[in-house]
């Protein structure tokens, strides 16, 4: 209720638990959907490791029980839970698609929630895959004929980024790859 009243655009809500039994994470769902309609604003539920939809398996389950769940979607921990780029997975992944309200636009891999640096060239077709998946959600929202799409760049500072050994320094600058990430969506999603 306190993010409600800032009055924004949404409020991106870290739900429940992994490790919760359904009814719980279910419940503050229905909590959240009360909020929603009480202060007219509306909440999506983010696709996070540790959270009740941290995997596509999960996701999916949660999706059939409610039908109108919207989620901000972060498909770089699907593929760090699953340590794979669900290529293997292509139903849940397009029920994530459609249920997409906003986009954290980071970079996963197999192994981890975020790549070193998504200039890099080993990198590269990383890039490629989560441009693909973006571009899906802009493309579903042109279809509808919104208004608007938010995005997020979202690559996080040290435990996220890694590290140089024996120094905890990070082996890049998050803050610079937030921005060309913002100039790099700009320029490559078709709108």
């Amino acid at each position: 209720m306190n993010a409600a009243s800032f009055k924004p655009l949404f409020i991106n809500s870290h739900t429940g638990r992994d490790y919760w039994e359904k009814e719980k994470n279910i419940e503050l769902i229905r909590i959240a959907d009360r909020i929603q309609e009480k202060e007219n604003i509306k909440i999506f539920h983010e696709t996070h490791r540790k959270h009740f939809l941290f995997s596509t398996l999960t996701a999916k389950q949660y999706f059939n029980i409610l039908p109108d769940l919207k989620i901000t979607i972060d498909l770089s921990h699907w593929t760090c839970v699953s340590e794979t780029m669900l290529e293997d997975q292509k139903e849940i992944l397009e029920l994530g698609i459609k249920r997409a309200e906003h986009i954290h636009a980071r970079v996963g891999f197999e192994e981890g929630p975020q790549v070193s640096d998504p200039r890099a060239k080993e990198w590269e077709v990383y890039l490629e895959i989560f441009t693909g998946w973006w571009q899906r959600i802009v493309d579903k929202f042109k279809n509808e004929q919104r208004e608007y799409l938010t995005i997020t760049p979202e690559f996080g500072p040290v435990p996220y980024t890694q590290t140089i050994p024996f120094s905890n320094k990070p082996v890049s600058d998050f803050f610079e790859i937030n921005c060309w990430m913002k100039d790099y969506l700009k320029k490559t999603l078709v709108c």
